[in-house]
């Protein structure tokens, strides 16, 4: 059974949608997660103010009572790296933190996800009562299976959204993924992600990654994310862009390709990006994974494609179209035990290059 996190701007009609698909795909996958952030705490949401859902008290409990009334959780995202920028400020903010916490605790959300450790350390110091579980981000970086142990012995973590980086990496997501069960806590991956390459297809942590973050975080208008040449994320789907290999080096989960996860590593949990998205991207996608097949675009799974088609910028961002279908048998290598982090990509090894040419004039 595929248990599934699916990002949600608080949109009441994903609700009937997601009660639907959980009769439809009732033994094979179920939605057992809603997650997302509102506008009035953007700077600990590791999203721009502008792209955050602006709604009010009540909406957002109704959005929670219905949820439970379906039977899944409100996992409420406050991953930023840095909120308000230094440990100063951070102190001042204590107060409006706590506020928000208690808020949260008090409409009976179920789950935070927390990207920094200062944030883990404040619930700890001042607010250890609290009634929600506590998540750690893909933000903050698992990557040694001892982080695991020291969060949940430190903070009390119950759950643990693997360091994308590590998708592809089945031995240590395995032994991640028993060393959680052994914890009695969750480890989860994140499938349609297709950040985190870099420039010019170099399969490694982004150097630019939590820039990134910072600048989302950061960020208040959309002219203000759109400065110093859309930095850095131009410059990451640039590069990609160049050569449409370079999307397969990015460590996204087909749908197809679940099995093979909780075959081989154990991990039959999974978080589908695109909290910020339109509702029908969101329930798209999310029918696409939990049936475990999509006959389409491939990256026509990933959020920003979708920003791209609606607002028609410029041709730097074009990009060809990579049929999802024609990628079966990709990931087998790395079941197999290739680890991308021990090659220099494309020197050591070219394989995602050979294999797109090859699909491509299949």
């Amino acid at each position: 059974m595929f248990h599934f996190k699916v990002g949600t701007s608080f949109d009441m009609s994903v609700i009937d949608k997601v009660k639907e698909l959980n009769e439809k795909y009732a033994g094979r996958s179920v939605v057992t997660e809603f997650y997302g952030s509102l506008r009035f705490d953007a700077q600990l949401a590791a999203r721009p103010d502008f792209r955050l859902p602006d709604i009010d008290d009540e909406q957002f409990v109704s959005f929670v009572n219905a949820a439970h009334d379906i039977g899944v959780k409100i996992n409420y995202t406050l991953n930023s790296i840095m909120p308000f920028g230094s440990k100063r400020a951070f102190v001042n903010s204590k107060y409006r933190i706590l506020d928000t916490l208690s808020f949260l605790d008090s409409q009976g959300v179920d789950l935070i996800t927390v990207g920094s450790p200062i944030l883990l350390e404040m619930i700890k110091r001042y607010y250890p009562d609290h009634k929600f579980d506590v998540e750690v981000s893909t933000i903050m970086h698992v990557d040694a299976l001892t982080q695991i142990k020291y969060l949940h012995d430190m903070y009390g973590v119950k759950k643990v959204c693997g360091n994308l980086m590590k998708n592809r990496d089945f031995e240590f997501t395995k032994r991640a993924s028993d060393l959680c069960r052994s914890l009695g806590i969750q480890y989860e991956l994140m499938v349609n992600e297709f950040c985190g390459v870099g420039t010019s297809g170099y399969a490694t942590h982004c150097v630019y990654r939590d820039s990134c973050y910072i600048c989302h975080s950061t960020t208040v208008s959309e002219s203000e994310a759109n400065s110093f040449g859309n930095y850095p994320m131009g410059l990451c789907t640039a590069g990609r862009n160049a050569n449409p290999a370079n999307w397969l080096r990015s460590n996204f989960i087909r749908p197809e390709d679940l099995g093979l996860y909780e075959e081989f590593t154990g991990v039959d949990r999974f978080k589908i990006t695109g909290r910020t998205g339109s509702a029908d991207y969101q329930m798209r996608t999310l029918e696409a994974y939990m049936s475990g097949s999509f006959d389409g675009d491939l990256l026509e799974l990933w959020k920003p494609l979708e920003t791209i088609k609606q607002v028609n910028v410029s041709d730097s961002v074009d990009y060809k179209i990579i049929p999802n279908k024609k990628l079966d048998g990709f990931i087998k290598p790395f079941v197999n035990g290739r680890v991308c982090a021990n090659e220099v990509c494309g020197t050591t090894c070219d394989y995602c290059q050979r294999f797109y040419n090859k699909a491509m004039e299949a």
